[in-house]
C-alpha cells in the first residue's frame, strides 16, 4: 500500500488533536442556545479579559427586540462583556465593569452569510475590537467583572431576564480568556487557530462534535477544550441542515489532496484511505496553533469493459486510455488510444486506463473475434414502452439473455427458446441498463433506457 504524506517529514510538529471534520454550530433565532453555567467565576476578579469567535450572521433585519447575540456575558449590571448584532452590518460590543460604568464599540463592517472572525480584547485601560485579525475599534475602559455565578452564553444574550436575542447564524470556535491578548496574537488565532497551551486560556470550544447536517441527537453538551465550562444546550434540534451541527469556517492552512484506490495518506500519525475533510491543530508555542485542514479525495478507476457491435469498450470516463494484447504479454497494441477498440482479429484483450494519475488494468476480455461477431452479428435489443419490456430479436437458439443495472446488479436473465423474445421490465425504474446476449462463441451486450 502506498502512502503520500500531508506536508514534508522535516516541517511536521508535535501533533496535539485528532483529524476530523470541522464542523460549526447553527443557531435557528427562534431558541436556539448555548449556556455554560457559572462561567463568571473563572475570570473574575482578573483585570484584563479577551473573547474570540468565527460567526456567520444571517438576519438582514435586526431591530429591536429582534437583536442577535453572538456570544458573552450579560447581566447589565457588573458584568457585560459580549458582542451582539443590531443592524444587517452593525455589531455592538460591551464591557460593562463591577460598578456598573458600561463602555461600548459600534461597529458596522460584517456581512450577512459571510465568517467572520471577531476579536473583543480588554486590556485594563482600553477595549479594542478587532474583525479578522485586524483592529476597528478602540474605546477607553477599566474596572473588572464581578459575576462568579455568571452564565457565558453562545447564540444569545440576554436584554433583560424577559427578552432574548437569539442568533440567527452559525457560530464556529469560541474562546474565553482571562488575560487580554495582544494584536499579533489576535492575527494569529484568525488566520492559524488557538493554542490550548496558551496563557490565560479558559474555555474553548471547537464546536466540532456530531456530524454535519446529520442527526446528531445523541450530543448531549458542547466540549470544552480545557474542561472548565460545563454545557448546556436549550433549543436546538441536532437534525437537517439548521439548528444543528453543520460546516464550519475556514481556519488555518487548507491542503487539497488526492490518492488512488488501495494508496492512503499519513496525516498526523493517521493512515487516511477515506475521502473527506480532515483538521489537525500543530503546536507553536505562541497563542494560536497552526491548523491544517485536509480535503482528500480517492480516484477510482473503473476498469470494466463490455463488448458492443464488434467494438469493446471502456467504461472508464475522462481517462487516457491504451489497449493491450493479453495474448501477446500484455504488449502495448500501436495507435489504440481511444475508449473503444475495433475487433478485428481473434484473441484476448485488455485496457490500461489512467485518471488523476491513477493507473488500473481490466481484465481480459478472451475468445473475443471474428466468429462471436458473426454468431451475434443480427442481434438486436430495444425497450417496448406498450409492453414495458425489452424485445431481444436476432438470437440463435439457446442463446441467454441477461439484464443489468448500471451498478452491475443483474435484474432479470432468461434462456431465449424462440428468435424473438420479451423480458418484462415491469417494477424497473427508468433509466440505463445493459441487455448481455450470450452464446456459446461469446457475448454481445446492448445499452438500452428504459422510458415510461
Amino acid at each position: 500500500m502506498k502512502l503520500r504524506y500531508a506536508l514534508p517529514l522535516s516541517l511536521i510538529l508535535p501533533f496535539t488533536g485528532q483529524a476530523q471534520t470541522q464542523n460549526a454550530l447553527d443557531f435557528d433565532g427562534v431558541d436556539d442556545q448555548v449556556i455554560v453555567s457559572n462561567a463568571g467565576s473563572l475570570v473574575t476578579g482578573s483585570t484584563a479579559y479577551s473573547m474570540t469567535l468565527w460567526v456567520k450572521p444571517r438576519n438582514a433585519n435586526p431591530l429591536f427586540p429582534d437583536f442577535d447575540g453572538f456570544a458573552g456575558f450579560r447581566d447589565d449590571v457588573g458584568a457585560d462583556l459580549y458582542i451582539t448584532q443590531v443592524g444587517p452590518t452593525l455589531v455592538e460590543a460591551r464591557f460593562r465593569n463591577s460598578v456598573g460604568d458600561a463602555f461600548d464599540i459600534s461597529y458596522n463592517g460584517v456581512t450577512l452569510n459571510t465568517w467572520a472572525h471577531l476579536a473583543l480584547v480588554v486590556d485594563g485601560s482600553s477595549m479594542i475590537l478587532y474583525h479578522n485579525g485586524a483592529p476597528v475599534a478602540t474605546v477607553p475602559a477599566s474596572g473588572t467583572l464581578s459575576s462568579n455565578a455568571g452564565s457565558f452564553l453562545i447564540g444569545n444574550s440576554f436584554y433583560s431576564p424577559i427578552t432574548n436575542f437569539w442568533l440567527d447564524g452559525q457560530v464556529d470556535e469560541v474562546s474565553l480568556r482571562s488575560t487580554a491578548i495582544t494584536a499579533q496574537q489576535v492575527d494569529c488565532i484568525a488566520r492559524s487557530g488557538i493554542d490550548m497551551a496558551s496563557p490565560g486560556l479558559q474555555l474553548y470550544y471547537r464546536m466540532d462534535e456530531g456530524i454535519a447536517g446529520g442527526n446528531n441527537t445523541s450530543v448531549t453538551s458542547l466540549a470544552d477544550a480545557m474542561g472548565n465550562g460545563s454545557s448546556s444546550f436549550s433549543g436546538i434540534a441536532f437534525t437537517g441542515a439548521t439548528s444543528n451541527f453543520v460546516g464550519g469556517a475556514t481556519v488555518g492552512t487548507t491542503l487539497n489532496e488526492q490518492i488512488c484506490s488501495g494508496e492512503s495518506y499519513l496525516f498526523n500519525g493517521q493512515s487516511l484511505s477515506q475521502a473527506g475533510t480532515y483538521t489537525a491543530a500543530y503546536s507553536t508555542g505562541g497563542t494560536c496553533d497552526s491548523l491544517v485542514t485536509l480535503v482528500l479525495a480517492v480516484t477510482t478507476v473503473n476498469t470494466t469493459v463490455v463488448q458492443s457491435n464488434g467494438n469493446l469498450i471502456s467504461q472508464a470516463v475522462g481517462g487516457q486510455y491504451q489497449w493491450l494484447d493479453c495474448g501477446n504479454g500484455y504488449a502495448e497494441i500501436p495507435g489504440a488510444t481511444g475508449p473503444s477498440y475495433a475487433l478485428t482479429v481473434a484473441g484476448s484483450y485488455a485496457v490500461e486506463v489512467t485518471r488523476n494519475g491513477c493507473g488500473d488494468t481490466s481484465s481480459c476480455v478472451s475468445n473475443v473475434g471474428v466468429e462471436e461477431l458473426q454468431a451475434l452479428s443480427d442481434v438486436w435489443v430495444r425497450y417496448d414502452r406498450s409492453g414495458d419490456a425489452f424485445v431481444i430479436a436476432g438470437a440463435p437458439a439457446g442463446a441467454f439473455a441477461t439484464v443489468f443495472d448500471t451498478r452491475g446488479r443483474e435484474m432479470s436473465a432468461a434462456k431465449l427458446v424462440r428468435d424473438r423474445m420479451e423480458l418484462s421490465s415491469t417494477g424497473l425504474p427508468e433509466g440505463i441498463y445493459l441487455v448481455r446476449v450470450l452464446v456459446d462463441q461469446g457475448s454481445r451486450s446492448f445499452r438500452v433506457a428504459v422510458t415510461r
